[in-house]
Protein backbone atom coordinates (compact mmCIF):
# COMPACT_ATOMS: atom_id res chain seq x y z
CA UNK A 1 0.00 0.00 0.00
CA UNK A 2 2.30 2.43 0.98
CA UNK A 3 4.38 1.57 -2.21
CA UNK A 4 1.62 2.63 -4.00
CA UNK A 5 1.30 5.35 -2.56
CA UNK A 6 4.41 6.31 -3.24
CA UNK A 7 4.48 5.54 -6.98
CA UNK A 8 0.97 8.06 -6.73
CA UNK A 9 3.22 10.74 -5.49
CA UNK A 10 5.72 10.54 -8.08
CA UNK A 11 3.23 10.42 -10.84
CA UNK A 12 2.10 13.30 -9.18
CA UNK A 13 5.42 15.26 -8.81
CA UNK A 14 6.27 14.05 -12.91
CA UNK A 15 2.88 15.85 -13.85
CA UNK A 16 3.77 18.77 -11.88
CA UNK A 17 7.05 19.26 -13.37
CA UNK A 18 5.75 18.89 -16.87
CA UNK A 19 3.13 21.97 -16.15
CA UNK A 20 6.19 24.17 -14.65
CA UNK A 21 8.63 23.35 -17.96
CA UNK A 22 5.70 24.16 -20.10
CA UNK A 23 4.33 26.89 -17.93
CA UNK A 24 5.04 30.67 -18.92
CA UNK A 25 7.20 31.69 -15.51
CA UNK A 26 10.79 31.99 -16.41
CA UNK A 27 12.10 31.97 -12.72
CA UNK A 28 10.00 28.43 -11.91
CA UNK A 29 11.74 26.82 -15.07
CA UNK A 30 15.02 28.24 -13.69
CA UNK A 31 14.25 26.78 -10.81
CA UNK A 32 13.27 23.25 -12.17
CA UNK A 33 15.78 23.41 -15.04
CA UNK A 34 18.62 23.25 -11.90
CA UNK A 35 16.96 20.04 -9.85
CA UNK A 36 19.15 17.16 -9.79
CA UNK A 37 16.08 15.16 -9.09
CA UNK A 38 13.88 16.26 -12.44
CA UNK A 39 13.30 13.48 -14.96
CA UNK A 40 15.61 13.63 -18.09
CA UNK A 41 13.00 13.37 -20.60
CA UNK A 42 12.17 17.22 -18.97
CA UNK A 43 15.56 18.85 -18.80
CA UNK A 44 15.41 17.71 -22.30
CA UNK A 45 12.99 20.01 -22.75
CA UNK A 46 14.02 22.44 -20.76
CA UNK A 47 17.54 22.48 -23.51
CA UNK A 48 15.02 23.78 -26.03
CA UNK A 49 13.57 26.55 -23.78
CA UNK A 50 13.40 30.23 -25.21
CA UNK A 51 15.17 31.44 -22.18
CA UNK A 52 18.95 31.10 -22.07
CA UNK A 53 18.82 31.41 -18.41
CA UNK A 54 16.54 28.42 -18.59
CA UNK A 55 19.30 26.75 -20.56
CA UNK A 56 22.20 27.62 -18.90
CA UNK A 57 20.76 25.89 -15.74
CA UNK A 58 20.29 22.78 -17.76
CA UNK A 59 24.17 23.02 -19.31
CA UNK A 60 25.11 23.64 -15.66
CA UNK A 61 23.12 20.40 -13.97
CA UNK A 62 24.86 17.37 -14.20
CA UNK A 63 21.75 15.38 -14.34
CA UNK A 64 21.05 16.05 -17.86
CA UNK A 65 20.59 13.26 -20.31
CA UNK A 66 24.05 13.52 -22.63
CA UNK A 67 21.78 14.04 -26.10
CA UNK A 68 20.74 16.92 -24.25
CA UNK A 69 24.39 18.15 -23.27
CA UNK A 70 25.37 17.27 -27.15
CA UNK A 71 22.20 19.44 -28.52
CA UNK A 72 23.69 22.58 -25.95
CA UNK A 73 27.17 22.50 -27.03
CA UNK A 74 25.51 24.32 -30.70
CA UNK A 75 23.56 26.75 -28.14
CA UNK A 76 23.66 30.04 -29.58
CA UNK A 77 24.35 31.53 -26.15
CA UNK A 78 28.44 31.81 -25.09
CA UNK A 79 27.27 31.07 -21.36
CA UNK A 80 25.14 27.55 -21.80
CA UNK A 81 28.59 26.37 -23.79
CA UNK A 82 30.91 27.94 -21.21
CA UNK A 83 28.86 25.91 -18.22
CA UNK A 84 28.58 22.84 -20.50
CA UNK A 85 32.36 23.11 -20.89
CA UNK A 86 33.10 22.80 -17.41
CA UNK A 87 30.42 20.37 -17.02
CA UNK A 88 31.75 17.83 -19.78
CA UNK A 89 35.44 18.71 -19.10
CA UNK A 90 34.87 17.03 -15.51
CA UNK A 91 33.70 14.15 -16.70
CA UNK A 92 36.95 13.82 -19.10
CA UNK A 93 38.88 11.52 -16.76
CA UNK A 94 36.79 9.07 -15.60
CA UNK A 95 35.31 8.43 -19.21
CA UNK A 96 37.31 5.68 -19.75
CA UNK A 97 34.90 3.93 -17.17
CA UNK A 98 32.04 4.58 -18.85
CA UNK A 99 30.33 1.57 -20.03
CA UNK A 100 27.34 2.61 -22.11
CA UNK A 101 28.81 2.64 -25.60
CA UNK A 102 25.73 5.93 -26.18
CA UNK A 103 26.81 7.90 -23.25
CA UNK A 104 30.88 7.88 -24.11
CA UNK A 105 30.52 8.04 -27.57
CA UNK A 106 27.57 11.51 -26.99
CA UNK A 107 29.86 12.86 -24.13
CA UNK A 108 33.45 12.58 -27.15
CA UNK A 109 31.09 14.39 -29.45
CA UNK A 110 30.31 17.01 -27.37
CA UNK A 111 33.76 17.49 -26.65
CA UNK A 112 34.66 17.55 -29.75
CA UNK A 113 32.34 19.96 -30.80
CA UNK A 114 33.57 22.64 -28.09
CA UNK A 115 36.95 22.04 -28.81
CA UNK A 116 35.86 23.62 -32.15
CA UNK A 117 33.87 26.05 -30.79
CA UNK A 118 33.55 29.40 -32.65
CA UNK A 119 34.79 31.07 -29.42
CA UNK A 120 38.01 31.26 -28.61
CA UNK A 121 37.19 31.60 -24.59
CA UNK A 122 35.22 28.80 -24.56
CA UNK A 123 38.08 27.08 -26.10
CA UNK A 124 40.58 27.91 -23.86
CA UNK A 125 38.20 27.21 -21.34
CA UNK A 126 38.18 23.53 -22.18
CA UNK A 127 42.17 23.32 -22.68
CA UNK A 128 42.92 24.56 -19.70
CA UNK A 129 40.36 22.45 -17.96
CA UNK A 130 41.81 18.89 -19.46
CA UNK A 131 45.85 19.90 -19.95
CA UNK A 132 46.81 17.51 -17.29
CA UNK A 133 44.31 14.32 -17.36
CA UNK A 134 46.40 11.62 -16.84
CA UNK A 135 44.55 9.20 -18.98
CA UNK A 136 41.83 9.54 -21.83
CA UNK A 137 39.80 7.09 -24.27
CA UNK A 138 42.16 7.15 -27.84
CA UNK A 139 39.07 9.10 -29.06
CA UNK A 140 39.31 12.21 -26.95
CA UNK A 141 43.53 12.51 -27.25
CA UNK A 142 42.46 12.89 -31.25
CA UNK A 143 39.12 14.13 -31.52
CA UNK A 144 39.87 16.60 -28.84
CA UNK A 145 43.54 17.17 -26.83
CA UNK A 146 45.17 17.33 -30.31
CA UNK A 147 42.60 19.17 -31.55
CA UNK A 148 43.39 21.96 -29.36
CA UNK A 149 47.20 21.49 -29.35
CA UNK A 150 47.02 22.80 -33.09
CA UNK A 151 44.25 24.84 -32.29
CA UNK A 152 45.68 28.76 -33.56
CA UNK A 153 45.08 31.10 -30.60
CA UNK A 154 47.66 30.22 -28.26
CA UNK A 155 45.58 30.21 -25.62
CA UNK A 156 44.02 27.44 -26.09
CA UNK A 157 47.02 25.38 -27.72
CA UNK A 158 49.13 26.72 -24.91
CA UNK A 159 48.02 24.44 -22.04
CA UNK A 160 47.88 20.89 -23.53
CA UNK A 161 51.17 21.81 -25.47
CA UNK A 162 52.87 22.46 -22.19
CA UNK A 163 51.08 20.03 -19.99
CA UNK A 164 49.20 17.32 -21.65
CA UNK A 165 50.56 13.59 -21.29
CA UNK A 166 48.76 12.85 -24.02
CA UNK A 167 50.14 14.21 -26.79
CA UNK A 168 53.00 11.95 -28.10
CA UNK A 169 56.42 13.12 -29.30
CA UNK A 170 55.07 12.34 -32.83
CA UNK A 171 52.39 14.96 -32.68
CA UNK A 172 54.12 17.59 -30.99
CA UNK A 173 57.19 17.11 -33.66
CA UNK A 174 54.50 17.45 -36.67
CA UNK A 175 53.34 20.48 -34.40
CA UNK A 176 56.70 22.30 -34.33
CA UNK A 177 57.96 21.25 -37.66
CA UNK A 178 54.78 23.32 -39.46
CA UNK A 179 55.87 26.43 -38.17
CA UNK A 180 52.93 27.07 -35.59
CA UNK A 181 51.65 30.42 -33.94
CA UNK A 182 54.21 32.59 -31.36
CA UNK A 183 54.47 30.67 -28.68
CA UNK A 184 53.76 27.43 -29.04
CA UNK A 185 57.49 25.75 -29.26
CA UNK A 186 58.45 27.33 -26.41
CA UNK A 187 55.02 25.67 -24.98
CA UNK A 188 56.50 22.69 -26.07
CA UNK A 189 59.74 23.16 -24.71
CA UNK A 190 58.52 23.74 -21.15
CA UNK A 191 56.94 20.23 -21.09
CA UNK A 192 58.10 18.23 -18.18
CA UNK A 193 60.54 15.87 -19.38
CA UNK A 194 61.03 16.75 -22.67
CA UNK A 195 62.72 13.82 -24.96
CA UNK A 196 65.74 14.14 -26.97
CA UNK A 197 63.95 14.04 -30.05
CA UNK A 198 61.47 17.06 -29.36
CA UNK A 199 64.72 19.08 -28.15
CA UNK A 200 66.51 18.40 -31.26
CA UNK A 201 62.71 19.75 -32.96
CA UNK A 202 62.58 22.66 -30.77
CA UNK A 203 66.33 24.15 -31.23
CA UNK A 204 66.17 23.17 -35.05
CA UNK A 205 63.15 25.50 -35.41
CA UNK A 206 64.91 28.53 -34.54
CA UNK A 207 62.69 29.90 -32.08
CA UNK A 208 64.90 32.08 -29.56
CA UNK A 209 62.29 32.13 -27.22
CA UNK A 210 61.42 28.56 -27.11
CA UNK A 211 65.25 27.57 -27.05
CA UNK A 212 65.87 29.97 -23.97
CA UNK A 213 62.60 27.95 -22.07
CA UNK A 214 64.17 24.49 -23.17
CA UNK A 215 67.73 25.40 -21.65
CA UNK A 216 65.86 26.35 -18.56
CA UNK A 217 63.75 23.28 -18.24
CA UNK A 218 65.71 21.41 -16.15
CA UNK A 219 63.67 18.07 -16.86
CA UNK A 220 64.26 18.34 -20.55
CA UNK A 221 66.98 15.77 -22.24
CA UNK A 222 69.37 17.59 -24.80
CA UNK A 223 72.04 15.64 -26.47
CA UNK A 224 75.54 16.80 -25.99
CA UNK A 225 75.83 17.30 -29.85
CA UNK A 226 72.77 19.69 -29.86
CA UNK A 227 73.68 21.24 -26.55
CA UNK A 228 77.06 22.18 -28.23
CA UNK A 229 75.22 23.40 -31.39
CA UNK A 230 73.95 25.79 -29.03
CA UNK A 231 77.03 26.83 -27.04
CA UNK A 232 78.88 27.57 -30.56
CA UNK A 233 75.64 29.57 -31.45
CA UNK A 234 75.70 31.47 -27.98
CA UNK A 235 78.20 34.29 -28.75
CA UNK A 236 75.51 35.79 -30.90
CA UNK A 237 72.45 35.09 -28.96
CA UNK A 238 73.50 36.70 -25.55
CA UNK A 239 70.23 35.41 -24.21
CA UNK A 240 71.56 31.97 -24.15
CA UNK A 241 74.35 32.48 -21.97
CA UNK A 242 72.30 32.29 -18.74
CA UNK A 243 70.29 29.16 -18.73
CA UNK A 244 73.26 27.95 -20.88
CA UNK A 245 75.52 27.87 -17.64
CA UNK A 246 72.85 26.68 -15.56
CA UNK A 247 72.12 23.34 -17.48
CA UNK A 248 72.64 20.56 -14.99
CA UNK A 249 75.53 18.17 -15.97
CA UNK A 250 77.55 20.29 -18.00
CA UNK A 251 80.38 18.84 -19.11
CA UNK A 252 83.52 20.22 -18.57
CA UNK A 253 84.48 21.62 -22.36
CA UNK A 254 80.78 23.11 -22.50
CA UNK A 255 82.18 24.75 -19.06
CA UNK A 256 85.21 25.64 -20.24
CA UNK A 257 83.91 27.14 -24.02
CA UNK A 258 81.38 28.79 -21.71
CA UNK A 259 83.70 30.58 -20.07
CA UNK A 260 85.16 32.18 -23.05
CA UNK A 261 82.36 34.28 -23.78
CA UNK A 262 79.81 34.71 -21.00
CA UNK A 263 79.85 37.60 -18.63
CA UNK A 264 82.61 38.10 -15.86
CA UNK A 265 79.55 37.31 -13.08
CA UNK A 266 78.43 34.10 -15.15
CA UNK A 267 81.95 32.65 -15.00
CA UNK A 268 82.25 32.94 -11.66
CA UNK A 269 78.55 31.39 -11.36
CA UNK A 270 80.37 28.29 -13.25
CA UNK A 271 83.08 28.28 -11.06
CA UNK A 272 80.54 27.85 -8.15
CA UNK A 273 79.09 24.87 -9.46
CA UNK A 274 78.94 22.15 -7.20
CA UNK A 275 79.73 19.47 -10.08
CA UNK A 276 82.83 20.47 -11.51
CA UNK A 277 86.10 18.72 -11.16
CA UNK A 278 89.22 19.40 -9.78
CA UNK A 279 90.86 19.98 -13.27
CA UNK A 280 88.47 21.86 -14.87
CA UNK A 281 87.28 23.42 -11.88
CA UNK A 282 91.62 25.01 -11.68
CA UNK A 283 91.26 26.13 -15.63
CA UNK A 284 88.06 28.35 -14.84
CA UNK A 285 89.48 30.00 -12.01
CA UNK A 286 92.81 30.65 -14.30
CA UNK A 287 89.89 31.96 -16.95
CA UNK A 288 88.42 33.85 -14.33
CA UNK A 289 91.76 35.47 -13.30
CA UNK A 290 92.33 35.92 -17.32
CA UNK A 291 88.81 37.75 -18.09
CA UNK A 292 89.38 39.91 -15.21
CA UNK A 293 92.85 41.01 -15.93
CA UNK A 294 91.56 41.59 -19.75
CA UNK A 295 88.52 44.03 -18.42
CA UNK A 296 91.40 46.13 -16.57
CA UNK A 297 93.21 46.11 -19.64
CA UNK A 298 90.57 47.43 -22.23
CA UNK A 299 89.64 50.06 -19.85
CA UNK A 300 92.11 52.31 -21.19
CA UNK A 301 91.44 52.50 -24.65
CA UNK A 302 93.18 55.51 -26.09
CA UNK A 303 96.84 54.49 -24.77
CA UNK A 304 96.13 50.83 -25.96
CA UNK A 305 97.51 49.69 -28.88
CA UNK A 306 94.69 46.85 -28.79
CA UNK A 307 92.36 49.31 -27.85
CA UNK A 308 93.53 51.43 -31.22
CA UNK A 309 93.34 48.47 -33.28
CA UNK A 310 89.71 47.98 -31.62
CA UNK A 311 89.00 51.41 -32.45
CA UNK A 312 90.01 51.52 -35.84
CA UNK A 313 88.51 48.26 -36.80
CA UNK A 314 85.07 49.98 -35.48
CA UNK A 315 85.40 53.03 -37.75
CA UNK A 316 85.95 50.96 -40.64
CA UNK A 317 82.62 48.84 -40.07
CA UNK A 318 81.02 51.74 -39.28
CA UNK A 319 82.07 53.52 -42.44
CA UNK A 320 80.76 50.32 -44.67
CA UNK A 321 77.46 49.67 -42.82
CA UNK A 322 78.86 46.76 -40.97
CA UNK A 323 78.27 48.00 -37.76
CA UNK A 324 75.18 46.21 -37.19
CA UNK A 325 73.06 44.75 -34.72
CA UNK A 326 74.29 41.53 -34.85
CA UNK A 327 78.34 42.37 -34.83
CA UNK A 328 77.72 44.76 -31.53
CA UNK A 329 75.98 42.10 -29.63
CA UNK A 330 78.26 39.17 -30.30
CA UNK A 331 81.57 41.78 -29.51
CA UNK A 332 79.37 42.92 -26.02
CA UNK A 333 78.84 38.69 -25.84
CA UNK A 334 82.44 38.00 -25.89
CA UNK A 335 83.36 41.25 -23.85
CA UNK A 336 85.16 42.91 -26.16
CA UNK A 337 85.14 46.51 -24.40
CA UNK A 338 87.63 47.68 -26.42
CA UNK A 339 85.60 47.84 -29.57
CA UNK A 340 82.16 48.26 -28.25
CA UNK A 341 83.07 51.33 -26.60
CA UNK A 342 83.98 53.27 -30.13
CA UNK A 343 81.48 51.30 -31.81
CA UNK A 344 79.04 53.44 -29.50
CA UNK A 345 80.52 56.35 -29.52
CA UNK A 346 80.23 56.05 -33.35
CA UNK A 347 76.46 54.96 -33.08
CA UNK A 348 75.44 57.65 -30.34
CA UNK A 349 77.74 60.13 -31.68
CA UNK A 350 78.82 61.04 -28.36
CA UNK A 351 82.79 61.48 -27.53
CA UNK A 352 84.41 57.95 -26.17
CA UNK A 353 85.03 59.46 -22.87
CA UNK A 354 81.33 60.03 -22.36
CA UNK A 355 81.00 56.57 -23.74
CA UNK A 356 83.35 55.05 -20.99
CA UNK A 357 82.20 57.03 -17.94
CA UNK A 358 78.59 55.81 -18.91
CA UNK A 359 79.51 52.16 -18.86
CA UNK A 360 81.38 52.46 -15.60
CA UNK A 361 78.43 54.32 -13.56
CA UNK A 362 77.14 51.10 -12.48
CA UNK A 363 73.68 52.92 -13.38
CA UNK A 364 71.73 50.29 -15.32
CA UNK A 365 69.44 53.56 -16.63
CA UNK A 366 72.30 55.00 -17.91
CA UNK A 367 73.73 52.05 -20.08
CA UNK A 368 70.17 51.46 -20.92
CA UNK A 369 70.04 55.06 -21.98
CA UNK A 370 73.39 54.27 -24.00
CA UNK A 371 72.16 51.32 -25.89
CA UNK A 372 68.82 53.27 -26.79
CA UNK A 373 70.78 56.41 -28.58
CA UNK A 374 72.92 53.54 -30.22
CA UNK A 375 69.87 52.10 -31.74
CA UNK A 376 69.77 49.29 -30.06
CA UNK A 377 67.10 47.18 -28.69
CA UNK A 378 66.02 46.59 -25.49
CA UNK A 379 67.40 43.15 -24.96
CA UNK A 380 70.71 44.44 -26.24
CA UNK A 381 70.62 47.06 -23.88
CA UNK A 382 70.16 44.08 -20.97
CA UNK A 383 73.38 42.57 -22.17
CA UNK A 384 75.48 45.77 -22.10
CA UNK A 385 74.41 45.83 -18.10
CA UNK A 386 75.38 42.48 -17.72
CA UNK A 387 78.99 42.31 -19.42
CA UNK A 388 80.08 45.55 -19.72
CA UNK A 389 78.29 47.55 -17.68
CA UNK A 390 78.96 44.94 -14.70
CA UNK A 391 75.61 45.55 -13.30
CA UNK A 392 74.15 43.20 -10.96
CA UNK A 393 72.00 40.75 -12.09
CA UNK A 394 69.28 41.98 -9.49
CA UNK A 395 69.58 45.51 -10.25
CA UNK A 396 69.48 45.13 -14.42
CA UNK A 397 66.78 47.41 -15.61
CA UNK A 398 64.22 44.74 -17.64
CA UNK A 399 62.43 45.44 -20.87
CA UNK A 400 58.04 45.64 -20.57
CA UNK A 401 56.14 42.55 -21.39
CA UNK A 402 56.12 43.96 -24.92
CA UNK A 403 60.12 44.26 -25.05
CA UNK A 404 60.29 47.95 -25.39
CA UNK A 405 62.79 49.89 -22.98
CA UNK A 406 60.84 50.44 -19.75
CA UNK A 407 62.01 54.69 -19.68
CA UNK A 408 60.24 57.40 -21.40
CA UNK A 409 62.49 59.12 -24.44
CA UNK A 410 62.84 62.18 -22.28
CA UNK A 411 64.38 59.82 -19.31
CA UNK A 412 66.76 58.50 -21.86
CA UNK A 413 67.77 61.72 -23.03
CA UNK A 414 68.41 63.04 -19.65
CA UNK A 415 70.43 60.14 -18.94
CA UNK A 416 72.54 61.08 -21.85
CA UNK A 417 72.78 64.68 -20.84
CA UNK A 418 73.74 63.83 -17.40
CA UNK A 419 76.68 61.22 -18.67
CA UNK A 420 78.14 64.04 -20.99
CA UNK A 421 77.84 67.05 -18.23
CA UNK A 422 79.85 64.36 -15.80
CA UNK A 423 81.98 63.48 -18.43
CA UNK A 424 83.04 66.84 -19.29
CA UNK A 425 83.33 67.39 -14.98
Amino acid sequence: QNRRKNEGLGAKAYEEAKQQADGHDPATRRKLAAQADVAPEILFFLAEDDDPLVRREVARNPATPRHADRMLANDEDQEVRSHLTEKIAALTPNLDRERRETVRKLTVDTLAKLAGDQETAIRAMLSEAIKSIPDAPSEIVTRVIETLARDQEISVSGPVLEHSPLLSDEVLVEIISKAPIQGAVTSIAKRADVSEIISDAVVQADDEDAIVALLRNNTAQIREDTLDQLIDAAPRKPSFHEPLVRRPALSAGSTLKLAKFVAVTLVQELQNRVDLDPGTSSLLSKELERRIEASSSDSDTDESQGGSSEREKAQRMHKVGKLTPEALAESVASGRRAFVVPALALLTELEEPIVHSMLNSHNPKAVAALAWKAGQDMEFAVQLQLRLGYIKEADVLQPTEDGAYPMSESDMEWQIDLGAEYSAS
